[in-house]
């Protein structure tokens, strides 16, 4: 076992020590995120970073699984499967072609390396691999080639990037420029009145990555700010699940809300500051959380909406609070949230 502090050993060496040698273990960062490596012989099965993206979210946001799929693979894991892997159990269910699943991971792969590698401060431990640890790759991926990649991903984040609240529009036709393929994956959904993270979370590509496309294209003089700004609703969502924080993040994000994610009540009240017009609220003991909620002055206006699979109950009728069915589906929850655009 290794424990030690970033300022003692630096993330990418250690991973290059563990390649060479082979060696089976799991690499943890405890910091302001926290993030896991796992390595097979030497070689990267999986990472992910807390807080971040959900290999769930990265299926969704490719286009492979659904927002309502994705729910019921993590409802069948956690009710059947425990012990199976996320990515192993939809492609045993036939949800997803090895092909697919391996875009995701990778995907995965690469943005928590780049973001674990730009961290500065924390302590690292790496312990041996277990049996049974998290498998999530149909092939191992090279650990050289991915800390190569994800360095590279760092600096060019690091070179510049747009502010996530940030619009953009067309300043010209950017047929007359040779760009590479993830620049028109962002440029597509460019319209003038999205932000700068709903564009990112539509293309599909890391959210760094856009930023720094963006200022690039910016750089280029082919985008502008946009003058004309329209204020995007803001929804606090409060959920237990770290699945469908992420899940309703790339969701309303994506459709032109602002979201503050929340992990528990307490953070949800200190996040009420921002005054949401909506609350989206999902978790054990939600009784009590809607309580909390609607008293504090910020709470009392903002719509309240309780993810379950049956309608509140009467105890919840003072509490005004709404219904959002379970599993979330898509349309639903658009369609409920709309009236925040209409001002409540």
């Amino acid at each position: 076992m290794i424990r030690a502090t970033l300022e003692e050993l630096d993330l990418g060496e250690l991973l290059k020590a563990l390649a060479a040698g082979r060696k089976g273990a799991v690499v943890s960062l405890k910091g302001r995120i926290h993030g896991r490596v796992h390595l097979q012989g030497g070689r990267i099965l999986y990472a992910r970073t807390e807080p971040g993206p959900h290999l769930g979210e990265y299926l969704v946001r490719l286009g492979h699984l659904s927002l309502e799929e994705v729910q019921e693979l993590v409802e069948r894991q956690g009710r059947e499967n425990p012990g199976t892997p996320l990515g192993a159990l939809a492609l045993e269910l036939g949800l997803v072609g090895e092909e697919e699943l391996k875009e995701a991971l990778e995907a995965q792969v690469l943005e928590a390396l780049a973001t674990l590698l730009g961290e500065k401060e924390g302590e690292v431990l790496a312990e041996p691999l277990s049996e049974g640890s998290q498998v999530a790759l149909p092939h191992t991926l090279e650990t050289g080639w991915v800390l190569m990649e994800a360095a590279r991903r760092l600096d060019e984040w690091r070179r510049g990037q747009v502010d996530p609240d940030a619009v953009f529009h067309l300043a010209e036709d950017p047929t007359r420029h040779p760009l590479p393929p993830e620049a028109w994956a962002v440029l597509e959904h460019l319209d003038g009145v999205r932000r700068a993270r709903s564009v990112a979370l539509l293309s599909g590509l890391p959210e760094e990555e856009v930023y720094h496309l963006l200022h690039e294209l910016k750089g280029r003089g082919l985008v502008r700010p946009s003058t004309l700004l329209l204020e995007d609703p803001l929804v606090l969502v409060l959920a237990e699940s770290g699945v469908v924080r992420r899940l309703l993040l790339y969701l309303l994000e994506a459709h032109r809300f602002r979201v503050l994610l929340a992990r528990d009540l307490e953070m949800a009240l200190r996040l009420l500051k921002e005054r949401p017009k909506g609350i989206i609220l999902q978790g054990e003991r939600p009784l009590e959380a809607a309580r909390k909620l609607r008293a504090h002055p910020a709470g009392r206006l903002a719509s309240l909406y309780l993810v379950s699979e049956t309608p509140p109950g009467l105890l919840f009728r003072p509490l005004r609070v709404l219904h959002l069915p379970k599993p979330l589906r898509a349309q639903e929850v658009l369609r409920a949230l709309a009236p925040l655009r209409r001002g409540g």
